[in-house]
């Protein structure tokens, strides 16, 4: 079951992050692009829903405790990068500069995967 969630998660992820570029550049142009937008938002429970799942169902007996603040660490940031999805798209629909949030988008982007291809949970880029 935890697989087919890691799915889900993995796929909703991806599409919050094309669907937060594509309203971001939408609204940075100048276009309608309100109903992506709230699509967008619903994506963000899916992701927090699936995201709390996987993280509840990590099998937790005999982790190093190293292991589990990595878990811990990517749940934190998993969250805060829902945060900087609405950030980018609010700041891009104000109009404001967008070199900030497109470089903290980035680089939790960067260290979310980086997480995520870390630890046992999925495909070993990095580590064992």
């Amino acid at each position: 079951m935890v697989n087919s969630v890691l799915h889900l998660h993995i796929a909703s992820w991806i599409i919050g992050v094309l669907l937060a570029l594509y309203v971001g550049h939408g609204y940075s142009r100048g276009q309608n692009v309100k109903v992506p937008h709230m699509i967008l938002r619903l994506i963000y429970f899916v992701i927090l829903g699936t995201g709390l799942y996987v993280f509840i169902e990590i099998p937790k007996a005999n982790m190093p405790k190293d292991m589990m603040m990595l878990y811990n660490i990517k749940m934190t940031a998993g969250i805060i990068m829902l945060a900087v999805f609405e950030f980018f798209t609010i700041s891009s629909k104000k109009g404001r500069k967008m070199l900030v949030p497109s470089v903290v988008f980035g680089l939790l982007f960067l260290a979310l995967l980086y997480l995520g291809f870390r630890l046992p949970m999925g495909i070993q880029l990095f580590g064992k």
